[in-house]
């Protein structure tokens, strides 16, 4: 960061003094405010207390009625919610036999248990195990209960299959796993895996599962909306009784609201939009308003010109001025690449280039690599050092149509860099590239475009290689 100069330190430090603060027009002070208005709202807050307090009983019932509500639809929704997760870890499983996937199917059958949770929670929550909704609810688990004997099932046919001799113990004596099952072929196990979980029966039972679910929910909205309809009732009586209250306090209330509004809203309010619009505040209002926006805009002018020196050069390489690797982490979180291609490019034999010439040379080999990326590529490409003389470009709006446009990108910067530069000597660019509509993907955009880097790499470097 850069330092502050005394003078800007001691201007700082007397802030607070009134000496230190620009010469404007003064407000009203708030302490003088509100010594007068403290007085009138003792005088007329009497005549509200009772009429608050009612206010508040209606207000709380309202809230009770809402909260178990909330409550009630959120138990009912964790059902649903750890069905569907269940369906996707064993359909995950049979998919791609990764045991990550039944050991978590496991773990919420056996220990977290939120199926059963839910269910014992709303028959609290009801207070009585015969109503509908908790019938609804617990039907609901019984059917999904139903859908894990299957797979269960469905998972011990594919460690069968793979003959994979760790089995968990909960899945060792399975009823259903009879000799017919045993007997089958590994493939047929396979197949016979993915019917259980895919097939028209567990899709029709998933969905019995939902409705059960719905029809808890909308009976529990139902009852819901009669207690509110009640507690609507009872609060606009109150509202009456505390509307005639507040017109005879109005008269004095009303000099309290041009006050505030005045001076402190309609400043205040302002203050906040600009703060939020991250704009500089003009001092207007109270004197204590004043004072605040007078300091934000100090603060504000210094913090804007620290941000944003810190943001570029937190998103910035240094020595190339290309984005750097947080930019390009900041990248793969944020930005779909359904329709882009992904090239990683090495420099060829770098760390001899620095043993024979030192790193002088070979910062110099690295930003030149730089600049012929970007005079190669389109402005709206994204272009990253990751690393070393690892560089990352992001290809927008990309795709395999252009594999013979980018192959001639490639071949021209090494045509450029293989022809050296004053004191800088000849250099290659070894590439993989990667497009988001690449047949037979074994990864990720960055995987597969290493993958080919590798084969160029591999076939002599200075090259390209489209996976």
């Amino acid at each position: 960061m850069t330092l502050q100069k005394p003078e800007q330190l001691n201007t700082i430090s007397r802030i607070d003094e009134p000496a230190a603060r620009p010469e404007g027009k003064r407000g009203i002070p708030l302490r003088t405010a509100t010594a007068v208005f403290s007085l009138l709202a003792f005088l007329t807050a009497a005549a509200l207390f009772l009429a608050d307090r009612q206010v508040n009983y209606g207000y709380e019932n309202i809230q009770q009625a809402n909260d178990r509500n909330f409550q009630a639809e959120k138990v009912t929704n964790d059902l649903a919610v750890t069905s569907d997760f269940l369906t996707d870890r064993v359909r995950c499983y049979v998919s791609t036999y990764e045991r990550p996937y039944m050991e978590d199917f496991i773990t919420e059958v056996t220990e977290t248990r939120r199926r059963d949770k839910a269910v014992e929670a709303l028959e609290g929550l009801l207070g009585d195990k015969n109503h509908e909704a908790y019938d609804s609810l617990a039907h609901a688990l019984e059917r999904s209960d139903d859908l894990v004997q299957d797979e269960f099932l469905a998972m011990r046919l594919v460690l069968e299959a793979n003959q994979d001799p760790d089995i968990p113990e909960v899945l060792k004596n399975l009823p259903a796993f009879d000799a017919a099952l045993q007997a089958l072929t590994s493939e047929e196990k396979k197949e016979k895996a993915q019917e259980l979980v895919f097939g028209e029966r567990y899709m029709t039972v998933k969905d019995e599962i939902q409705q059960s679910t719905a029809r808890s929910q909308e009976l529990i909205a139902g009852q819901t909306q009669n207690a509110l309809d009640e507690a609507s009732r009872q609060m606009r009586r109150l509202l009456t009784i505390q509307t005639i209250l507040t017109i005879v306090m109005l008269a004095v209330v009303l000099v309290m609201v041009v006050f505030i509004s005045a001076q402190v809203r309609k400043p205040l309010t302002r203050m906040v939009r600009l703060m939020k619009a991250k704009q500089t505040v003009p001092p207007v209002g109270a004197e204590e308003l004043r004072f605040v926006s007078r300091t934000y805009n100090e603060i504000f002018e210094e913090h804007q010109k620290t941000t944003e020196r810190l943001t570029y050069e937190a998103m910035h390489d240094g020595l190339t001025g290309l984005l750097n690797r947080n930019a390009y982490e900041l990248l793969l979180m944020d930005t779909d690449l359904d329709h882009a291609a992904l090239l990683i490019a090495d420099v060829d034999d770098f760390k001899s280039i620095n043993d024979r010439y030192g790193h002088d040379v070979g910062d110099k080999i690295l930003k030149r690599v730089a600049s012929v990326l970007q005079h190669s590529f389109r402005s709206v490409d994204q272009i990253y050092r990751i690393g070393g003389d690892e560089f990352v470009i992001i290809m927008t709006r990309a795709n395999s149509t252009m594999r013979q446009l980018v192959l001639d990108k490639i071949s021209h910067a090494n045509q450029v860099l293989q022809q050296g530069a004053e004191d800088i000597p000849p250099t290659s660019l070894s590439v993989g590239v990667a497009f988001c509509d690449r047949e037979n993907p074994q990864g990720d955009l960055l995987k597969d475009a290493d993958t080919a880097l590798y084969r160029v790499k591999q076939s002599g470097r200075c090259g390209c290689a489209i996976y």
